[in-house]
Order: C-alpha cells, then sequence, then structure tokens
C-alpha cells in the first residue's frame, strides 16, 4: 500500500491534469477504505467517503481562481479547514490512525504545492491560532493527539512555501516517527497518556515536532521576522495546553483501582 500510494504520489507530481488528480483523490479514498474495513468503523468510512468524494466533485466543477485550493487543503484536513476530522479519528485505531495521519496526506500535499497560493500563508498562520484555542477546549487524549499531529502538519505546509526540499524532508521524518510513536500509544483507550507522550508533543529538544517547528521557524524567518515572534508566543501557548497532561499525568497512578 506504501508503495501504491508513493506511485500515486509520483504521478501527481508528474502532471498537472485535473482528471488524474481527481483520479489520484478516488483512489486514496479507495485505499482508505481498504485498509479500514476490518475495522468495522463503518461510521468513519462513511463519513471520509462523503467528505472526500465532494470535495472531489467540487475540485473538478470549481477549477477557477483560488477554490481548488481552499478545496484541496479541505480534503487533507490543514486547519483551520480541520473541522471533519474528529469524525473519522474517533473510530480508528493503531495503524489506522498512523496512516490516516501520515501517508494518507501525501499525494494531497504534492498537488498542493503546484498549485499553492501564496496568501494561504495567512490562512494557515489563522489554522495555528485556531488549533491552540480548541486545544484549550478538548479533554480527549487521542483529540488532544490528533489536533497536534494537525497543527504540525500545518508548520510543515508553511515550510513548503518557502522552502519545498527542506519540507519534503521533514515531512518524511514526520512520517517515520509517526509511524513508531502513534501504533505505541494507541494500544488501547486507556494506554494515550504517558510521559513520552508528553514529552514528545511538549516541543521538547529532540522530539518530533520540535525539528519540524524550528526547521520551519527558520525557513519564515527569511521572510517576515515579525511572523516569527508572533509564531513563537504561539508556541508558548501550545505548551500551556499540553500543560494538561502533565497534571493529569502526575496524579494518574494516585490510584490504580480507579484505572
Amino acid at each position: 500500500m506504501i508503495s501504491f500510494v508513493l506511485f500515486l504520489s509520483l504521478l501527481s507530481l508528474m502532471t498537472n491534469n485535473m482528471i488524474i488528480w481527481w483520479s489520484v483523490f478516488l483512489m486514496m479514498t479507495v485505499v482508505f477504505i481498504f485498509l479500514n474495513k476490518n475495522v468495522k468503523s463503518y461510521s468513519s468510512l462513511i463519513n471520509y467517503f462523503v467528505i472526500q468524494e465532494s470535495l472531489g466533485l467540487m475540485f473538478l466543477l470549481m477549477n477557477f481562481g483560488i477554490f481548488q485550493f481552499f478545496i484541496i487543503m479541505m480534503k487533507i484536513g490543514v486547519a483551520p479547514l480541520h473541522f471533519w476530522i474528529f469524525s473519522i479519528t474517533n473510530n480508528i485505531f493503531s495503524y489506522n490512525l498512523m496512516w490516516f495521519l501520515t501517508f494518507q496526506k501525501l499525494p494531497f500535499l504534492l498537488i498542493l504545492v503546484q498549485i499553492f497560493w501564496f496568501g494561504g500563508l495567512m490562512l494557515l498562520f489563522f489554522g495555528l491560532m485556531v488549533c491552540y484555542l480548541q486545544m484549550f477546549s478538548l479533554k480527549n487524549y487521542k483529540n488532544l493527539l490528533v489536533l497536534s499531529s494537525t497543527e504540525s502538519f500545518n508548520w510543515i505546509i508553511m515550510g513548503v512555501f518557502m522552502s519545498l526540499i527542506n519540507s519534503i524532508y521533514l515531512f518524511i521524518y514526520y512520517m517515520v516517527l509517526m509511524v513508531m510513536l502513534i501504533n505505541k500509544f494507541s494500544k488501547s483507550s486507556s494506554n494515550w497518556l504517558n510521559w513520552e507522550t508528553i514529552l514528545v508533543f511538549l516541543n521538547m529538544p529532540f522530539s518530533v515536532t520540535f525539528f519540524v517547528k524550528i526547521f520551519s521557524l527558520s525557513e519564515i524567518f527569511k521572510f517576515n521576522t515579525i511572523m516569527m515572534l508572533v509564531m513563537l508566543m504561539m508556541m508558548f501557548l501550545s505548551a500551556l495546553t499540553f500543560s494538561y497532561w502533565l497534571i493529569n499525568m502526575s496524579v494518574k497512578f494516585y490510584d490504580k483501582n480507579q484505572m
């Protein structure tokens, strides 16, 4: 499946034909349904199919202006157009969740690079603010993990606007680490919270999202220094939101019978 997705990604990068891109969208939907059919998470599959195929039809019909850019961002689930992803992730676990957050986005990312709109940088910046504010209202560990992944992906796409090669390298690094991490953390509903998760997603040095954000910030610094300072302040907001995990972890084993 990974080889097939890499082939579709290469195909979407080699051509700018709308029909071929739409065919890639359709094949990615089929791949996701094929991978999840044994999990019996039918509500997630129906939601994903309806959302993706509706957006695919809109992509074909609204082939003018910047509408296609917004449609692709919504298909990937980039903040602030990520409202639909929680209806999918609530019923998928382990490698299927990892696939949804990483490999499933790869062909869409390469198409987005070809039709990017430079004004979309401010939309991505606004999406980061939405993510940080939404983290304050979430209390489900799994949803926090998904939202943190969405926020990291926003950083990667912002890096794409500045340097394509750096961002592809970061995306590969992000995918490899997510393959190792998400499967470990999602074995059961009670295993979402442990010290490894906290240290990884608190942007600790040499953790998963740390390098993604540092390299993205170094690219943005070449473009706009004021925006970089604002983003550093927003990363502090992110640390505050994940302090919720720290508090829960400190009292997690107070009464083992409750677990």
